[in-house]
Order: structure tokens, then C-alpha cells, then sequence
């Protein structure tokens, strides 16, 4: 079989109707000679002096180069014998040129051509080249296996195919090379290997296809590179390897495949260039039909890739009904762009894994619009039929750039995993816009509703990240498998932003999808700075059932939350309607956080499942502003929705300083059935509230227990160096449904401070509140600033209240330093702190505790405890270290005031009022009040100062300061008590009084103080209109001073009704009055009996007891027509009864004094006789009644004075008082022993 070779240096041309009829090997070449190995050559331009003797070709030369020097094959000619198929249809019936199977067909020239000429060599070898220059081929010989060498120094030819047939398919074996310059595959050229159907076994392997292009390689006008295997075996690779460019266009394809019938392992197409151009529905392929595996593309391009037009692709599948894995796609170059429907495909259809697609490129990665079939971009997947695992997608650049509804895509429709999508960019990756069929630009790994499988995860590292005008990053599953997450990691920047005109807007997104059974991947950023704008999310939710995934957020730089575009912009956790699972957690760490402009984070569950969380850490500054143009505030919320069963989230902020104003929100709440989530809030520095929104909508913090609700409020906790709420901010947990409302905690190093009414006419402030139809306990209201102030001024206000069937919450205010309460603010609201059972509630009013070191309510402020409902009113209870202060009236008319109230229709006992302090000023129209207008008994008030309590002045208003408990007409119900103990009281134009116009009693007075109790035009009284008065108890240390018309009353029957009147106990060391100024003692009823008086005291000065009030100052205790009361004097002795007690005699004598009672003196002489008024000697039990008893005729102390010694004698035995002496006041006092050092108005007596 020997082989046969043609040789012509000035070329060769065979016919359309050339055929070949050789046993062995056919070469064709244009080389001038051959080297024939150690025997010699054989020139063909020098046929006479070659040796053909025994001929081993190993070598040709081209020592010169016509244009005429080419190799032309038209060849058609019929062999059917030898027909090629491809699922069990002919390819061709024109087999050109052909040798037998193994054996080889060379064409070696200058230029090949094979214009519609085929050229078959089953199971062997085609091999087509040549050179454009002198040089030489070196002819591999392997039996009848013959291969070419070609230089890489010398130029090549070129090598044409057009409408050419070029096949080696067999049993085993046969490739297919061509070595050229240039390559050009035109006019539907078919390049045809691998393994024929019928053929082959485990063990067969088919050839290569190998094309090496010193220039460009072309593949166009439907020409086709295909290696098959149709029987059993492994096909072989298809490497093009050209030096400047290969292009794939015009519906042509480059294809490695198992098909239908196959069996075995497809080979690899791979690809060698400068630049790569695959265009106009082109196609490179591997794929599997039967039972193996298929083969991978390798892509490896110096400068640039590029796929363009709708079935331009590069396609690794699996089909439906094989068995096998798919190939991986991997592309190494410069950029790849790939646009305009383009597309890099890895499917399994059949039972098997996809392939990989992989992307290296140094400089750019992009992916650009649709085409018409709506895709493009990357589509690794395991369709509806497949059973196996996704590829993963993995793209290394510099920059990465997805638009105009480009896709990377990978997802599972059958029985798999969806494959990850990996990024890893230097520079910039970049998501933007939609495409023409509505598509956004995306990463999306998805599980389809009838999957069942996993979706991959999304991770992309890069300098900076842009998605922006509705693109989106999507996880989600809508089968029965778990979303994988999505992690993003950028040195600089991450932006999202935008919606786009299909009206989605740009997000990140990961989601358990309606009729999904599985978990919810977790979105992770982590980056220099972040920014969400103009309605932007980054969302994880759940629809189906499951878990939703966490949204993580590490930030050095900035976070910037921004906008409304349809929808604000933000942050969200979701578990939808239908859902039954959790919500992920929002967690944000970062350097500063700026939400503004109706952005926010959200955390709601709609279905059967706990709401996430919001937890945000910021070393710098948390910030929250404004409202958006949709009316919507900025803020972070955490609900559970109507219809919802399941808690809600807390939201917790960590910072250095956090602000929340104009009208921006922090809340958690629940409308459906479960706890609304707490609100907790530590900043180092300072924590600020401020404002209103442009939609009314008040800044602040809230927790919330909405209408048909049920479930418990959270909490707010603020713990901060320093907290502002100003201008109709507002701290709020309130109660609407059935459960308690959360609670207010608040701890602050240094100062709180809540100012101003907001222009929404809501005042700052804290509150808690059970509303109207709730059910549920109000929460507490606790505020502690460890070493600075509280100020509560302009109408903002502190207020624990129910409307509804519970518990108002309590008020409990700790500072170290000062507490104070200012003035009024717009619609003349007074600040203050207000604990209230309002109308129609049902439930007990809270507590107000203040602990301070000082407190102070000024300019018509207000601490007050009220019921209108039906329930007792909170105690007010203030302890002050230092002093309290209630100073003035507010420019609405109302005094600064502590009270407790029990309403007109209200049924309750008032709250008690209690204060310990220092010192207690109440002045300029101020006072303390407790009262009822309802059913039920005012509260007390009980105050104890160690030093001073004053009650001073009248306010604007015309109110006296002063304290009152107030039965109310209509009421029913007893006055409160009144106590007060202090080192001293002083009233100036004041009034300590309890009051009854009901049927019930005054409350009761008792004072106790160390020193004095001085009244100037003031009262200290209890009135009745029909009740009994109630009582008044004084027990005073020093003096009490009643002046200018001062009233100690007890009034009992106003009306002309009935009631006894109080009864007055007084102990005081002296009683004291003017008598022409009308200031009384007095116990009166009008049809009931008087009071009884009872005064102890060492003495009564300037009052008198008289049956009627007269214009001078009375002691009275009677009933205009009933039983007077009594009036009973218990008078003290000023002496010392150890001493014994002596009535002085009767006998008068001298008036002169003896020489030893002269001023000053103090020696043992003399004697004294008192006869008192009527002549007889006062009992010594009885004091001296006034000065006016005495009389004083010893002279001062004179240094000389002219004196007459007069005749004394000893007085014997000591008796009566020791000595005398003039007090402070000017009274003169006899006592039991004299001072060891007589003062100079002091006399011993003898």
C-alpha cells in the first residue's frame, strides 16, 4: 500500500470529477523537492539527477514561489460508500478527493484552496498548508500516517475553504490540521471529525481538529468546525490557534459533541488568539445528547473577545435526555465584550452537572443589551428536565460591566443546585439600566417554582460597585431548596441607585419566592462607602416558607440611605403575606449613617413568622432626616403587619452621636398578633430629636400596639452622653390594641432636655399611652441622668396615660443635679409631666417620681396625675437633696403647679403628692393640688423639707401660691390630707387649704415644723360646703406668727348645710398675732357642730377667744345654729419644775431697788413680791401673760452713777424663780437659774 505523492511546484488543480485510487497515503505539494531522507532528494525542476530509487520523503522544499504555486481541490466526486452522518442522516454524498480509512491526505503548498471540493479520510489524516515563502516542511512518516512540520520562521500560505467538505470520522481516530497564514471557512465549509454512528468502542478516541493562522482564522457564511461522536468513544479537541484573529460569523459553529446515540467523553474546542470575534448568530458548542460527558471551550485571546447579536453564544449542555456533565466555558484575554442578545450558555437538560463558565480578563468584562430572544449575558442552568447541579459563573477583570438587560444568570428548573456567581474586579463592576424586551441589567440565581435544588451564591469583589437604574443582584428560590447569598466586597464604594423605566427599581435582593420551601441566603456588604438612592433597595423577604436571609452591612467610610422613586429608598427584611418563616436580621456597621428624604430600613412580616431586626453600629454618626416627596419619613421601622402572627424586630443603634429630625422615625410596632420589637439606643455623645416633617409627621422614637392588635409594645431604651427632643419630637410607646405598651428608659451622662411644641402643634416629649378600645398596662417613663440636668421647657412634656383598659405607666425621673420644668409652648401647652387615666379608660394612672438635687416648675409648667376615667391617679413623688422650686404662671394662664386630679365623670381615687427635699419654694402663684370632681377621694400631700418651705406671692393669673386639696362640687368622694414637715414654713400671701363643695370631707392638715410657722395675709384652712370640715394639725417648734389677716381655719357647712366643723390642734412655744389685724383662729360651722380648738403653747399674744369672728384677730369655735365647739388653752411653764414651785407673797414692799439688783449685777441680795393685777399672786404654773404684765423700772448700766446705799438684809433661804432675764424679743423671762455670765439686762432674784 504504498503511499502516493504528487508533486508540482507551479501548482496543482483537481477537477470537480478528481478522484483518488490509492491503497495508502495521498501528499499533494507545490515544493520544487523532497528530501528523501539519507538516500538523497527528488527535484522536480531537476528530475534527471534525482534518485527515485527508494523513496522515504522527509522533507519538502520550496525553494521558489509562484502566485500560480497553489493546491485548487473542486473535487465532488461520488464514493457512497464512505457517507458521513449525523444522527443517521447523510452529510454529503460528494466525497472529493478520499483515501482509505487511516490513511492520510496531505495538500501542501503555497496558497490551498478548496472551492466546493471535499477531502475525506476516515480514521486518518487531513492536513492542508503551505508557504508564501522559500523554506521547508518537514514530513512526519508513521507507516502510512503521514504529518507535516511547518517552520515557525517562515510565512505561510493561505488556506481556503469555501463550500468545502473536509472528514475524518470513523471508528477511532482521524484529524484534521491546517497550517496557513490566513484561514477563511466560507460558503458553508464543513471541518467534520470524531466517532460514526455504528462504531467505536469505550476505548475509541477520535482525532483533532487543529488550525494554526500565523494571521486571521474566519469562520463564516454557515460554515461549520464539528467534532462528533455518534458511537462509542471520545471525540477528540478543536484548537484554533491564530496569531491576529479568529472570527465566528454568519451562522456558523464551532461544535464538540456527543450526540443522541453517542456514547463517550466530548473533546474541547480551544481557542488561541490576539482576538476573538464570534458574530451574527455564530456559535461555539459542546454538548452532550447521549451518555458521557461534554467537552469544555477554552478561550484565550491576548487583546479581545467579543460575542455580538442575538445566537452569537458559546454554548456547554447537557441535553434532556443524556446522561453526563456539561463542559466548562473559560475565556482568558484582554476584555470580552459580549452584546446585543450574546450569550455564554453552560445547561444540563439530562442527568448531569452544567459546566463552569470562567472569565479572566485584565482590562474589561463587558455584557451589553438583548437581543430579541430577550437574552443575553451568561446562562448557567439545570433546566426543567435536568438532574444535576448548575455551573458556576467566575469572572476575574479589571472592570465589569452588565447593561441594558444583560444577565448573569444562573438557576435550577429541574432537580440541582443552581451554580454561584463569583466577580472579582480591580477596578469598577458596573450593573445599569433595562433592555429593550423590559429585562433589567441583573445577576440572578434563582430556583424555579417546580425545582428543587439550592440557588448559588453571588459574590463579587471589586474597588467600587454600581448598580444603578433598575438593575438587580437576585437570589431567590421558588422551588423547594435554600437562596444562596450575596457577598460584596469593595475597597471604595458600593452604589445602588435608581429605578428603571420597567419600573423596578435597582436592587440587591434575596427571597424565598411565593410557593418556596427554604432559607433565605444573607446579603453581605462590606465596603469603603454605600449608597442606596432614589428609591434603591437592598432587600431580603420570604414568601414562601422558611427563613428570609440577614442584610450585613460593614462600612468604614459612610453609609447613605437617600430618596423615593415610587418607592423610598432602603433597606429592607421581609416576610410577605403568605410566608410562614422569620425575617432576617438588618445589621449595619459602619463609620457614619445618613438616611434622608423618606429612605429607610425596614424589617415588616406580613405572614407567620418574627420580623428581623435593625441593629446599626456606627463609630461616628447615625443620622435620620426628612420626609420624601411621597409624604413618607425617613427612619428604620420594624412591624408586624394586620394579619400578621409573629414578633417584630428590635432596632438597635450603637454611635457616637445619633439625630432623627424633621419628621424622620425610628419605630417598632405590631398590627397583627405578636410583640412589637423595643428600640434601643446607646450613643457616647449626644442622641437629638428634632422637628416635624413636611407631612405633619412628628421625629422621634416610637413602639406601638396598633388597632386589632395582639401583643406587647417593646421598649425604648436611650443610653447617651447628652439627649435632645425639641420641636414636637417625641419618645413614644403607646398601646391601641391588646397588650401592654413598652416602656421609655433613658440614661444620660450628662444633660436631657425636651423643648418646644412642634409646628404640628404635638409638643416634644416622652410618653407612654394606653389608647381609646386598647387593652394593656401603659409603659414607664424612666429617665436618669447620672451627673447633669433634666430641662423640660416650652411645652414639651413627660406623660404617662391610658384612654383605654389598663394601666397608665409610671414617670421616673433620676439627676443628680437639677430637674427642671419651664414654660409653655404654641396653643398654649404647658411643659411638665403628666400621668392621665383619661375618659372612658378603665385602669390606674402611673406614678411621677422625680430624684433629684434640685427640682424646679416654672412659667406655668406642670407635674400632674389625673384620672377622667374610671381608676385612681398616680402619685406624684419628688426627692430632692437640695431644693424644690414651683415658681410662677405660664403665658396661658396657668400656674406652675404639682397636682393630682380625680375628673368630673371619673371614678378613682386621686394620686398623693409627696415631697422630700431641702427646701420647698412655692411662689408667685404656684401651688400644689390635689382634687376630685368625680367618685372617689382626693390624694394627699405630704411634703417634709429639713429646712425651709415658703409659699409666696400671687401669680398673674390672680391665684395665690399655696397647696390645696379640693373636693369639688358634685363630687363624691373626701378631701386629701395635707402634711408638711420642715424646719420652718413661711406663708406670704398664700394658702395652705383643703376643700370640700361635695358631700365628702376636707382632707385634713397637719404641719410640723422644727422652728417657726409664720403666715402673712395667708390661710392655712379646711372648708366644707355640707360635709365636715376637715382637721388642722400644727405642731411648731418656735413662733407662730399669724399677720395680716392670716386665717387657721376649719369651715364646715358653707352651703347652710350641715357638717361638723374641724377640729384645730396647735403646739407652738408661742402663739402670736397683731390684734387690729383681723388674722384668726377659728373652728366654724353653720348647722353642724363647731370644731374644738385645742392650743398648747407657752403663750398667746395679740388673739382672743370670742364666740363670733370679730374685725380683730379671734380665736372662735362656733356654729352659726349649731353646738359651738370648744375652745381648751393648754399653757406650758417657762420654768424649770425640778426646781420646785413657790407662790410669791402677797406683801408689798419698796419699789427701790437694792444695790445688788442694780443693772448687770449679779450679787445674792434683795427680794421681790409680784401682787398681779388684782393684788393677788399669780399662780407660779401660769406664764406671764404679756410685757404689759410687767414693769420694768431698772435703769441701764451706766458706767458712773450717783446712788444712795440703802439698809439691807440677808434674805435667808432661796425662793420663787432663781433669776430673770430679757429674751431676743425683748420679754422678760423668769428662770429657774441664771447664766454662769449675767447679761447686761439680767438680775438674780432674792
Amino acid at each position: 500500500e504504498p503511499n502516493l505523492f504528487l508533486i508540482n511546484p507551479n501548482g496543482i488543480i483537481f477537477g470537480e470529477d478528481s478522484k483518488l485510487d490509492v491503497g495508502g497515503s495521498f501528499v499533494a505539494t507545490t515544493a520544487n523537492r523532497i528530501g528523501l531522507g539519507d538516500t538523497g532528494r527528488f527535484s522536480a525542476s531537476e528530475p534527471d539527477s534525482s534518485n527515485l530509487l527508494n523513496i522515504n520523503p522527509d522533507v519538502f522544499f520550496f525553494n521558489r514561489l509562484s502566485n500560480q504555486a497553489e493546491i485548487v481541490n473542486r473535487s465532488t466526486a461520488t464514493i457512497p460508500a464512505l457517507g458521513f452522518f449525523i444522527n443517521e442522516l447523510p452529510i454529503t454524498d460528494e466525497s472529493g478527493l478520499q483515501v482509505l480509512e487511516g490513511k492520510s491526505l496531505l495538500l501542501v503548498g503555497g496558497n490551498v484552496s478548496l472551492n466546493g471540493g471535499a477531502l475525506l479520510a476516515p480514521g486518518g489524516r487531513v492536513e492542508l498548508g503551505g508557504l508564501s515563502e522559500p523554506g521547508t516542511v518537514e514530513l512526519n512518516t508513521n507507516g502510512n500516517n503521514l504529518s507535516l512540520n511547518f517552520p515557525d520562521d517562515v510565512t505561510k500560505a493561505n488556506v481556503l475553504l469555501d463550500g468545502a467538505f473536509i472528514g475524518t470520522q470513523a471508528g477511532e481516530g482521524g484529524s484534521i490540521v491546517i497550517n496557513a497564514q490566513m484561514v477563511d471557512m466560507l460558503g458553508g465549509s464543513f471541518l467534520f471529525a470524531g466517532i460514526e454512528q455504528g462504531n467505536g468502542s469505550v476505548d475509541s478516541q477520535a482525532g483533532d481538529i487543529e488550525i494554526n493562522a500565523k494571521g486571521k482564522v474566519n469562520v463564516s457564511e454557515s460554515s461549520f468546525i464539528l467534532n462528533v461522536v455518534s458511537g462509542i468513544g471520545n471525540s477528540g479537541d478543536i484548537e484554533i490557534n491564530a496569531k491576529d484573529t479568529v472570527t465566528v460569523s454568519e451562522s456558523s459553529f464551532i461544535a464538540n459533541t456527543v450526540l443522541a446515540n453517542g456514547q463517550g467523553t466530548a473533546g474541547d474546542i480551544k481557542i488561541t488568539t490576539d482576538s476573538l470575534e464570534v458574530t451574527n448568530d455564530a456559535t461555539l458548542f459542546t454538548t452532550l445528547l447521549g451518555e458521557g460527558n461534554a467537552g469544555g471551550v477554552k478561550i484565550i485571546a491576548s487583546n479581545t473577545v467579543r460575542f455580538e447579536g442575538v445566537g452569537s453564544a458559546v454554548l456547554s449542555g447537557v441535553d434532556s435526555e443524556a446522561i453526563g456533565n456539561g463542559g466548562e466555558i473559560e475565556i482568558i484575554t484582554g476584555s470580552l465584550e459580549v452584546t446585543n442578545g450574546a450569550v455564554l450558555n453552560s445547561v444540563t437538560g439530562g442527568e448531569g452537572n452544567a459546566g463552569d463558565v470562567k472569565i479572566i480578563a485584565t482590562d474589561t468584562v463587558r455584557f451589553d443589551g438583548v437581543g430579541n430572544n430577550g437574552v443575553g449575558g451568561i446562562l448557567s442552568s439545570v433546566s426543567s428536565t435536568g438532574v444535576g447541579d448548575g455551573g458556576e459563573i467566575e469572572i476575574t477583570t479589571g472592570s465589569l460591566e452588565v447593561t441594558n438587560g444583560a444577565s448573569l444568570n444562573t438557576s435550577t428548573l429541574g432537580q440541582g443546585n443552581a451554580g454561584g456567581v463569583k466577580i472579582r474586579a480591580t477596578d469598577t463592576v458596573r450593573f445599569d439600566g433595562v433592555g429593550s424586551n423590559g429585562n433589567s441589567s441583573s445577576i440572578i440565581s434563582a430556583v424555579s417554582s417546580a425545582a428543587i435544588g439550592d440557588s448559588g451564591e453571588i459574590e463579587i469583589t471589586t474597588n467600587s460597585l454600581e448598580v444603578t437604574n433598575g438593575a438587580v443582584i437576585n437570589t431567590n428560590i421558588f422551588g423547594r431548596g435554600n437562596t444562596g447569598g450575596v457577598k460584596i466586597r469593595a475597597t471604595d464604594m458600593v452604589r445602588i441607585d435608581g429605578v428603571g423605566n420597567n419600573g423596578i427599581v435597582s436592587r440587591v435582593l434575596n427571597s424565598v419566592g411565593r410557593g418556596g420551601v427554604g432559607n433565605g441566603g444573607d446579603i453581605e456588604i462590606t465596603t469603603g462607602s454605600l449608597e442606596v438612592t432614589n428609591g434603591a433597595v437592598l432587600f431580603a423577604n420570604i414568601f414562601g416558607e422558611g427563613s428570609a436571609g440577614s442584610v450585613r452591612i460593614t462600612v468604614s467610610d459612610t453609609v447613605y440611605l437617600d430618596g423615593f422613586s415610587g418607592t423610598p429608598s432602603g433597606i429592607l427584611s421581609l416576610v410577605g403575606t403568605e410566608a410562614v418563616g422569620d425575617g432576617g436580621e438588618i445589621e449595619i456597621t459602619t463609620g457614619s449613617l445618613k438616611v434622608t428624604n423618606s429612605a429607610l430600613l425596614n424589617a415588616n412580616t406580613f405572614g407567620r413568622g418574627n420580623a428581623g431586626g435593625v441593629k446599626i453600629t456606627a463609630t461616628d454618626t447615625v443620622r435620620f432626616d426628612g420626609v420624601g416627596s411621597n409624604g413618607l419619613p425617613s427612619g428604620a421601622f420594624s412591624s408586624v403587619q394586620s394579619g400578621a402572627v409573629g414578633n417584630g424586630g428590635d432596632l438597635e443603634i450603637t454611635t457616637a452621636s445619633l439625630e432623627i429630625t424633621n419628621g424622620a422615625q425610628l419605630s417598632a410596632s405590631t398590627f397583627g398578633e405578636g410583640n412589637a420589637g423595643g428600640v434601643r439606643i446607646t450613643a457616647t455623645d449626644t442622641v437629638r430629636f428634632d422637628g416635624v416633617g413636611g407631612n405633619g409627621l412628628t421625629s422621634g422614637a416610637f413602639s406601638s400596639v396598633e388597632q386589632e392588635a395582639v401583643g406587647n409594645g417593646g421598649n425604648l431604651e436611650i443610653t447617651t452622653g447628652s439627649l435632645e427632643v425639641a420641636n414636637g419630637a417625641q419618645l413614644s410607646t403607646s398601646t391601641l390594641g391588646q397588650g401592654n405598651a413598652g416602656g421609655v428608659k433613658i440614661t444620660a451622662r450628662d444633660r436631657i432636655r425636651f423643648d418646644g411644641v412642634g409646628n404640628n402643634r404635638q409638643p416634644s416629649g416622652a410618653f407612654s399611652r394606653v389608647l381609646s378600645e386598647a387593652v394593656g398596662n401603659g409603659g414607664d417613663l424612666e429617665i436618669t441622668t447620672t451627673n447633669s440636668s433634666l430641662e423640660v421647657t416650652n411645652g414639651a412634656q413627660l406623660s404617662a396615660s391610658t384612654l383605654g383598659e389598663g394601666n397608665a405607666g409610671d414617670v421616673r425621673i433620676t439627676a443628680t443635679d437639677t430637674v427642671r420644668f419651664d414654660g409653655v409652648g404654641r396653643d398654649d401647652v404647658s411643659s411638665g409631666v403628666f400621668s392621665q387615666v383619661n375618659e372612658g379608660a378603665v385602669g390606674d394612672g402611673g406614678e411621677i417620681d422625680i430624684t433629684t438635687g434640685s427640682l424646679e416648675v416654672t412659667n406655668g409648667a406642670q407635674l400632674s396625675s389625673n384620672t377622667f376615667g374610671e381608676g385612681n391617679a398616680g402619685d406624684v413623688r419628688i426627692t430632692a437633696t437640695d431644693k424644690v422650686r414651683f415658681d410662677g404662671v405660664g403665658s396661658n394662664s396657668f400656674s406652675s403647679v404639682a397636682s393630682s386630679q380625680v375628673g368630673t365623670e371619673a371614678v378613682g381615687d386621686g394620686g398623693n403628692i409627696e415631697i422630700t427635699t431641702g427646701s420647698l419654694e412655692v411662689t408667685n402663684g404656684a401651688f400644689l393640688s390635689n382634687s376630685t370632681l368625680g367618685e372617689g377621694d382626693a390624694g394627699n400631700v405630704r411634703i417634709t423639707a429639713t429646712d425651709t418651705v415658703s409659699f409666696d406671692g400671687v401669680g398673674s393669673n390672680g391665684f395665690s401660691s399655696g397647696t390645696l386639696s379640693q373636693v369639688n362640687q358634685g363630687a363624691v368622694g373626701d378631701g386629701g390630707l395635707i402634711q408638711i414637715t420642715a424646719g420652718s414654713l413661711l406663708l406670704t400671701d398664700a394658702f395652705i387649704s383643703s376643700v370640700s363643695e361635695g358631700n365628702g370631707k376636707a382632707g385634713n392638715i397637719s404641719i410640723d415644723t422644727r422652728q417657726n410657722l409664720e403666715t402673712n395675709r395667708s390661710s392655712i384652712q379646711t372648708t366644707t360646703l355640707s360635709g365636715d370640715g376637715g382637721n388642722i394639725n400644727l405642731w411648731v417648734g418656735g413662733l407662730l406668727l399669724l399677720h395680716n389677716n392670716s386665717q387657721i381655719a376649719t369651715t364646715a357647712g358653707i352651703a347652710g348645710a350641715g357638717g361638723d366643723g374641724g377640729d384645730i390642734i396647735i403646739n407652738a412655744d408661742f402663739v402670736v398675732a397683731v390684734p387690729g389685724e383681723d388674722s384668726d383662729i377659728s373652728a366654724n360651722a353653720f348647722n353642724g357642730r363647731g370644731g374644738n380648738i385645742t392650743i398648747t403653747t407657752q403663750g398667746i399674744f395679740g388673739l382672743q377667744f370670742r364666740d363670733r369672728l370679730t374685725p380683730l384677730s379671734d380665736i372662735t369655735a362656733s356654729s352659726e345654729f349649731g353646738l359651738d365647739g370648744e375652745f381648751q388653752l393648754n399653757l406650758l411653764s417657762p420654768v424649770d419644775v425640778t426646781q420646785g414651785l413657790s407662790e410669791l407673797p402677797a406683801d408689798t414692799v419698796t419699789s427701790e431697788l437694792n444695790q445688788s439688783c442694780q443693772a448687770g449685777g449679779s450679787q445674792s441680795a434683795g427680794s421681790f413680791i409680784n401682787t398681779g393685777r388684782g393684788g393677788l399672786p399669780p399662780d407660779p404654773t401660769e406664764p406671764l401673760g404679756s410685757s404689759d404684765l410687767w414693769e420694768d423700772v431698772q435703769l441701764p448700766k451706766k458706767t458712773s452713777t450717783d446712788t444712795t446705799n440703802l439698809p439691807t438684809t440677808n434674805s435667808g433661804k432661796l425662793i420663787e424663780a432663781q433669776g430673770w432675764i430679757v429674751n431676743q424679743t425683748g420679754q422678760i423671762e423668769l428662770v429657774a437659774k441664771l447664766p454662769a455670765t449675767a447679761s447686761q439686762w439680767g438680775c438674780s432674784l432674792r
